[in-house]
């Protein structure tokens, strides 16, 4: 059987459907998992900040750890019921994107088990974190998304500027403006999509 030759407007028109079908699959579900990673980066970032203060005790850090082992099960949870459908190009993309993210998070988070002075975790999770989601945002054509990375890909430089316990409030801020307000404003397009829908 012969391959068809796509023109480059057939091309441009698949690539373009392709795009919004993988951001109607995000708004349907994304909006969730943006804000659970959002709120337990938060959250966990209080925790530690307020209990450092309160104890002085440095061990409170292992904390931090909260966040993958509640994260990761909830995400996959969350994940599996909101599955439905054939994953696009573009969908597929995104997800590789977060699991060579994934996997290099993780294994910075190791490194601290050897020597927590090693690297500058928060800065390097942080760059880390935003880069994916201002690529999300870019691949998706999703300026809330895209312009949230880029503002956290800035405030991650400033984790270098200021001191290590100001760090972690920074942290929370980052948390809120590179996953809880982008999450807030796929779940508001869902909704709205949703009641257009039922409009018609």
């Amino acid at each position: 059987m012969e391959e068809k030759i796509l023109s480059e407007k057939e091309s441009l028109e698949l690539i373009s459907k392709m795009i919004s079908e993988t951001k109607n699959k995000l708004e349907r579900g994304g909006g969730n998992i943006f804000l659970l990673w959002g709120y337990l980066g938060v959250c966990v970032s209080l925790l530690v900040y307020g209990l450092l203060n309160f104890t002085g005790n440095h061990s409170v850090m292992w904390l931090w750890f909260l966040i993958p082992v509640i994260g990761y099960p909830a995400m996959f949870f969350m994940k599996s019921k909101s599955q439905t459908g054939s994953v696009t190009f573009i969908g597929s993309v995104i997800s590789k994107i977060w699991i060579v993210i994934g996997v290099c998070t993780i294994l910075v988070s190791i490194s601290i088990l050897y020597d927590y002075t090693l690297l500058p975790i928060l800065f390097i999770m942080s760059l880390l974190v935003t880069a994916g989601v201002a690529m999300s945002g870019l691949v998706l054509k999703f300026k809330p998304a895209s312009i949230a990375g880029f503002i956290g890909i800035v405030l991650s430089f400033v984790l270098l500027l200021v001191s290590w316990k100001s760090q972690i409030l920074v942290f929370a801020a980052m948390s809120a403006i590179m996953l809880i307000i982008p999450g807030h404003i796929l779940n508001s397009a869902f909704r709205k999509q949703q009641k257009n829908r039922s409009n018609v």
